[in-house]
């Protein structure tokens, strides 16, 4: 089929060359006069392809998506980048073809011959069977270490499709051919993994982590010792330089400081954003209105962030589950904090622990290693210790010697064959409950919550509600705020639970997820008000039991929680959660056969159950997810492993 393309070019050398290139090959190449709008001439030629050689500072506006509209309706006019700015490949990712320049001759042939075949209609979205699903989300595991459960599903189709509609291709197999045999030599998995690993983020994420940062430098101020700190998985560049602001707050001298933020990520994409430091106002949300007036300056309709705060952080590729091969992973070591929120959910629980640990072993001593709310209720190594702060918590690296006192107080004289020669048999005579792993004997603990100071709900608040259905909206944001807990939005999910119980205050469903979210926030009293509201309400709820023990545990008060778990499995006898918990608090008081009993029964019990269920309050794993985090942690080498292998809550 011969092809009709426009060709942009800005010299005439170029220009001929490509004419008689494409000529050559039977197609029917024009060159756009000199001084003309490329779009309206594209709208008026209506042409089958566009093929874009100018300037690098030139090459992304002209290279944007066409669309034209004829009485067959609306069309996409795929383009082809020839450029020597080898960047632009991941960058420009809406393109059908980059080819470098000098021109590579074969591969320009091979790209117009492929727009002949597909054609250049849209094509429809598709949905991955549950073979696909396997052999892409197994593709991926293998090259990069990236985990898609059934629970991210969506999220890979979702980039799947939009890789796919950019190639004109209508047929899985044939992308995945294509992902094989292209992945990296034109970088095609690279920019798969741009749509799959965006994840939403603004500056001053997790207040509390940067207050608890800014006190941490605050009490090295004296040494004058050089400031390293890594942002792994930057994304937009929100939060290095967020860390920025907060050093400089921290040290009226940081100008005669020796200062590097060193900020990572995966995504080309997300990284070019990150150098421009060009943001929205909503990116600014939760930003104090004199650090905008301090830190930033207008651009437009945007905030750019100044140069001073800029010049403190530098931007590098890097896969965490490869190995760091760039100059500027020299300095990744003695750091005094570690920020790696919401990233180790893309991994494996062992390739996610295997990271843990070597983030404790670049840390300095005293230093801070901050993860996501969920990630941190199951990541833990045996040189680092939960510190709560406020509303939030993080890692301390311990010095060595803490270090290996601790493991010793913690399992004396447990050899790791002792567990995986523990009793097999599901005993339900005397089911013990699990404990979150927050905080163990050796770890600081945070004071205890007081006395509920918020009275049980009253005979006559009962009868207000009582037989009054929820409306549909109302369990919608039910369901939505779960979704989003889950997912460790924990602010959009505990404004939505607002509205629900502002309508029903007696919603015990919704009362229990705000207690969740109100404990990961390191919020136990008001949690624990919460708790005794809904056993007021309905005293026969597992779940309300299982919140309590959470809370009581993470305060350190173990045999109030572990009653509260038992109270939550006579209840339940199959209630999953608090069985792994009592199990992780078995081990924490050196029980090990007793722990071993408790995840093998939930083993058996999450076999009887479907492969893609969801278990409640799991931070949304699948049974198969479920499964595999109890699996490893019961086959694991050392009694470490058990200890710091675990569900997410």
């Amino acid at each position: 089929m011969a092809l009709k393309i426009l060709l942009i070019t800005d010299t005439s050398s170029r220009a001929d060359q490509l004419r008689q290139l494409l000529s050559s090959a039977g197609h029917l190449p024009c060159c756009l006069p000199e001084g003309s709008d490329p779009f309206r001439a594209i709208r008026h030629e209506k042409p089958d392809l566009v093929v874009v050689c100018v300037q690098p500072e030139q090459a992304a506006p002209l290279a944007v998506e066409h669309r034209v509209h004829s009485l067959e309706g609306t069309r996409t006019i795929p383009a082809i980048l020839i450029s020597e700015r080898l960047k632009l490949e991941t960058e420009l990712l809406h393109i059908f073809d980059f080819i470098p320049w000098p021109l590579d001759v074969a591969r320009l042939l091979e790209a117009v011959a492929a727009v002949a075949q597909r054609g250049s209609r849209p094509v429809q979205r598709v949905t991955l069977g549950d073979a696909e699903y396997q052999l892409f989300s197994s593709h991926i595991a293998a090259a990069t270490g990236l985990q898609f459960e059934t629970r991210n599903r969506s999220a890979l189709e979702r980039g799947l499709n939009k890789r796919m509609a950019v190639l004109h291709l209508d047929d899985c197999g044939e992308y995945l051919d294509y992902l094989r045999r292209y992945g990296e030599s034109r970088h095609e998995l690279q920019k798969l993994l741009q749509y799959l690993t965006v994840g939403e983020t603004y500056f001053f994420r997790y207040p509390a982590h940067f207050q608890a940062l800014k006190e941490r430098l605050a009490s090295v101020a004296r040494s004058g010792q050089p400031i390293r700190i890594w942002s792994a998985g930057c994304s937009t560049g929100e939060e290095p330089y967020s860390i920025a602001i907060s050093i400089v707050e921290a040290f009226p001298d940081w100008r005669e400081r020796d200062i590097q933020i060193i900020a990572t990520d995966i995504n080309h994409q997300s990284l070019s954003r990150a150098r421009k430091g060009v943001y929205t106002q909503w990116s600014l949300r939760t930003t104090p209105p004199d650090y905008q007036q301090r830190y930033f300056r207008r651009a437009g309709e945007g905030f750019a962030i100044r140069e001073e705060i800029k010049s403190l952080v530098s931007f590098h590729h890097l896969n965490l589950s490869a190995s760091c091969q760039g100059e500027f992973c020299q300095e990744l070591h003695d750091l005094d904090a570690i920020f790696c929120r919401n990233v180790l959910i893309y991994f494996s629980p062992e390739a996610a622990q295997e990271m843990v640990n070597a983030f404790a072993e670049r840390l300095s001593a005293g230093g801070q290693l901050f993860l996501g709310h969920a990630e941190s209720l199951f990541q833990r190594g045996p040189l680092l210790e939960l510190e709560r702060h406020r509303d939030s918590f993080f890692y301390v690296r311990r010095e060595a010697a803490t270090a290996e006192a601790a493991h010793v107080t913690l399992h004396p004289q447990v050899r790791p064959e002792t567990l995986r020669q523990a009793e097999p048999a599901l005993d339900s005579a005397t089911p013990l409950p699990f404990a979150q792993p927050a905080a163990t004997a050796v770890f600081a603990q945070p004071a205890a919550p007081k006395a509920s100071a918020e009275p049980p709900v009253t005979p006559a608040e009962l009868q207000a509600v009582q037989g009054q259905p929820a409306s549909v909206s109302s369990l919608d944001n039910l369901e939505t705020a779960r979704r989003l807990f889950d997912a460790e939005r924990l602010d959009e999910a505990f404004d939505l639970l607002q509205t629900v119980l502002a309508e029903f205050p007696t919603e015990t469903g919704a009362l229990i997820l705000k207690g969740f979210i109100l404990q990961a926030k390191g919020r136990f009293e008001e949690a624990l008000d919460t708790c005794c509201k809904v056993i007021g309400i309905n005293d026969l709820l597992p779940d309300a039991y299982f919140l309590k023990g959470v809370v009581l545990d993470a305060c350190g008060r173990l045999a109030e929680a572990a009653d509260e778990y038992r109270k939550a499995l006579l209840l339940d006898h199959d209630f999953v959660m608090p069985r792994y918990h009592m199990g992780r608090l078995h081990l924490k008081l050196g029980r090990v056969q007793e722990a071993a009993r408790e995840i093998r029964n939930s083993i058996r019990i999450l076999a009887r159950q479907a492969e893609d269920a969801l278990i409640p309050y799991s931070g949304g794993l699948s049974t198969t997810g479920c499964l595999e985090h109890l699996q490893q942690a019961l086959a694991h080498d050392g009694i470490t492993g058990i200890n710091s292998i675990g569900l997410k809550t």
